[in-house]
C-alpha cells in the first residue's frame, strides 16, 4: 500500500502475461480448441434467470419430444412415478395438541379425514377429473420433465378450495419491464425491490388453442399466494426449474435415432434383396418397360440372367455385435445424469450381482428421498397451507381457526419406502437397534413409507378380528403379545403374605409343617 495525501490507495496492478513456457493458473478458466462451448473467459457470466428465460422453451420442447418418442425417457419419467410418489402418494401425518401440550387425536383424525374427502376425483381441480393422487402424480412428472408444476388456486368447490393446473406455456417468458415502485418484472415473473417473488404473469389461453380466448389472449397476474409452484431449487436466485434430464436429452435423442436407424439397416439386411447391376450400363433385354429380370425368389429357386446383366454382391451384416455395448455405454452416461442406476433405466441385469445392485438401489433410492422432500415442500406443504384455513371456514373441519398455525405445523409428509434387499439381515439388525434402544419402532415403519399409528391400529384390528372368528393367531405375533405383557401377579398366601422364592418359601413351608 502507498499513501497519497494522507490517504492510502491500492498501487496499480500490472497484469503479466505468461511467458512461453509459462502455465495458466486454472486452464479451465478460458475455452481453447480441446475445451469449448463455454462463456466466462472474459469475466462475463450471464445470469441464471437471463439463461432460463432464453433456453426454458427450448429445454422443455426437447423434453416433451423425447417424452413422446424415445423408451428410455417414458422410463425415466416412470420411475418418477412409481419411486417419488407410489400407489399410495405422499401421505399427511398429524400430530395434533391441546393447548396444554397434551396430544389431540381427534383433531388429527378430523384433519386427515377432511383431506382424503377433498383428495376424491371431482372436488379437489376445477376440472373435475382429476383425484389428488392423479395431481400429484402430473406433478411430479412435470417437474421432472419441464422442471416445474404450476397451479393457481381457486375459492370453489365444498371445502372453497380447488386447483387449476396450468401449463408452462401460458407463462410470459419475454415479459420484462421495470415498475414504478423499484419492483421488475423479469421472464414473467414479478419482484419487488428486494429481489422476492410477489406475482407469476401469464396468459389466460395458450398459444396454440384453438377456441376464442386464444384468439383474444390477455396477460394476467397471479400472485404468489395464489400460485403453487413445484419445483427443485438447486442454485442461488433461481426462480424457475429446468429439465431434470437437461444433460441426458441430447444424448437420449440420439440414441433413439441410433436404433431407430439400426432397426431400418437390420430390417434391409434381413430382406436380403436382390440387386441386378448391368454390365455394358444399358438396360437388359426385355426390361425396356421397366421390368426387372426376376421380381420374386422362392426356395430352390435357378434363373439364367439375361445377357449383359449380373447379380451384384450385397451382405449387409449390421447390427453388428459392437452396436449393444455402444448403447449400453450412452445409456450409462445419461443414467448418471438422470441420478438413477443403469440396470434400473436399461431394464439390463447382465453383469449384476448382489453387490452391484444394492451399492446402485442405495445410491437411486437417496435421490428419490431427496426428490421427495422437494416435491412434499413445494407442493404438498404449500397445498396444504393454502387449504386448511379454506376448509375450516368452510365448516369441513370443525376446528377453532384461532390456532391455524398449530394446526398446519402438526402436519408432516410421509413419502413411500422401499422393501429392503436384504431383508432378513436388515431385520436382525432392527431387532439389535431395537434392544439397544438406538431406535424406535415408528422409525423403522417410517423408513418403509408407512405410518405407525396406523400399522398399530391395523394390527389391533386384525388379531381381535382373527379372535372373533375363533382362527389361530400367527406364532410370531402371539409371542411378541405374550412378551409385551407384564406378568400376572402370584396368588397372596395364608397370613396375608405373597408367594415368594428362595428361603422366603422354605419358611413358610416349615412353619405350614
Amino acid at each position: 500500500m502507498v499513501e497519497d495525501a494522507g490517504r492510502w490507495s491500492r498501487p496499480p496492478v500490472v497484469a503479466r502475461r505468461p511467458g512461453k513456457g509459462g502455465a495458466r493458473r486454472f486452464m479451465a478458466a478460458r475455452p481453447d480448441r480441446l475445451a469449448s462451448g463455454f462463456a466466462g473467459a472474459l469475466g462475463l457470466l450471464p445470469s441464471q434467470r437471463q439463461e432460463v428465460r432464453e433456453d426454458l422453451r427450448g429445454l422443455v420442447g426437447h423434453a416433451r419430444h423425447a417424452a413422446r418418442n424415445v423408451d428410455y425417457m417414458k422410463a425415466w419419467e416412470a420411475m418418477v412415478r412409481r419411486h417419488v410418489i407410489g400407489h399410495r402418494g405422499i401421505q399427511p401425518a398429524a400430530d395434533c395438541c391441546h393447548a396444554d401440550g397434551s396430544p389431540d387425536p381427534k383433531a388429527g383424525k378430523a384433519i386427515l379425514d377432511a383431506w382424503k374427502r377433498w383428495g376424491k376425483r371431482g372436488v379437489a381441480t376445477t376440472c373435475g377429473r382429476l383425484s389428488w393422487w392423479n395431481l400429484e402424480n402430473i406433478a411430479a412428472t412435470m417437474v421432472a420433465r419441464e422442471g416445474n408444476f404450476l397451479a393457481q388456486v381457486r375459492t370453489a368447490g365444498p371445502f372453497g378450495f380447488q386447483l387449476k393446473p396450468l401449463m408452462i406455456d401460458q407463462l410470459d417468458l419475454d415479459y420484462v419491464e421495470e415498475l414504478r415502485d423499484g419492483g421488475y418484472v423479469e421472464g414473467g415473473v414479478e419482484f419487488d425491490a428486494d429481489d422476492r417473488p410477489r406475482a407469476f404473469w401469464f396468459w389466460d389461453a395458450h398459444p396454440f388453442d384453438t377456441h376464442g380466448p386464444a384468439r383474444h389472449r390477455r396477460r394476467i397476474r397471479v400472485p404468489v399466494g395464489d400460485l403453487i409452484h413445484a419445483w427443485r431449487p438447486t442454485e442461488v436466485a433461481q426462480v424457475l426449474g429446468i429439465p431434470g434430464a437437461h444433460t441426458a436429452l441430447r444424448r437420449l435423442n440420439m440414441v433413439g435415432k441410433y436404433e431407430e436407424a439400426a432397426l431400418a439397416a437390420a430390417h434391409y439386411g434381413a430382406a436380403q434383396m436382390a440387386i441386378f447391376e448391368s454390365e455394358d450400363g444399358d438396360v437388359a433385354d426385355g426390361s425396356a418397360s421397366g421390368e426387372l429380370p426376376i421380381d420374386t425368389i422362392e426356395a430352390g429357386m435357378t434363373a439364367v440372367l439375361p445377357a449383359g446383366m449380373k447379380l451384384a454382391d450385397w451382405r449387409p451384416n449390421y447390427p453388428d455385435g459392437e452396436m449393444p455395448a455402444f448403447v449400453a455405454h450412452m445409456l450409462r452416461g445419461a443414467a448418471a445424469g438422470l441420478g438413477v442406476s443403469y440396470s434400473g433405466l436399461a431394464n439390463d441385469l447382465t453383469g449384476a450381482n448382489f453387490s452391484s445392485l444394492r451399492a446402485g438401489l442405495g445410491e437411486e433410492r437417496d435421490e428419490w428421498r431427496m426428490f421427495q422432500r422437494d416435491l412434499a415442500e413445494t407442493l404438498h406443504a404449500q397445498v396444504f397451507a393454502a387449504w386448511l384455513p379454506r376448509a375450516i371456514m368452510a365448516g369441513e373441519v370443525r376446528l377453532p381457526f384461532t390456532r391455524i398455525d398449530h394446526w398446519i405445523d402438526s402436519v408432516t409428509w410421509r413419502p413411500r419406502g422401499w422393501a429392503s434387499v436384504n431383508p432378513k439381515d436388515d431385520a436382525t439388525a432392527n431387532d439389535a437397534d431395537l434392544a439397544n434402544r438406538l431406535r424406535a419402532p415408528s422409525d423403522i415403519v417410517a423408513e418403509r413409507g408407512g405410518d405407525f399409528d396406523e400399522t398399530v391400529r391395523r394390527i389391533e384390528a386384525d388379531l381381535e378380528t382373527l379372535r372373533a372368528a375363533g382362527l389361530p393367531v400367527p406364532r410370531a405375533m402371539a409371542q411378541a403379545q405374550a412378551q409385551a405383557q407384564p406378568p400376572a401377579p402370584s396368588p397372596p398366601r395364608e397370613g396375608g403374605e405373597e408367594g415368594g422364592s428362595g428361603a422366603g418359601n422354605d419358611s413358610d413351608e416349615s412353619e405350614d409343617t
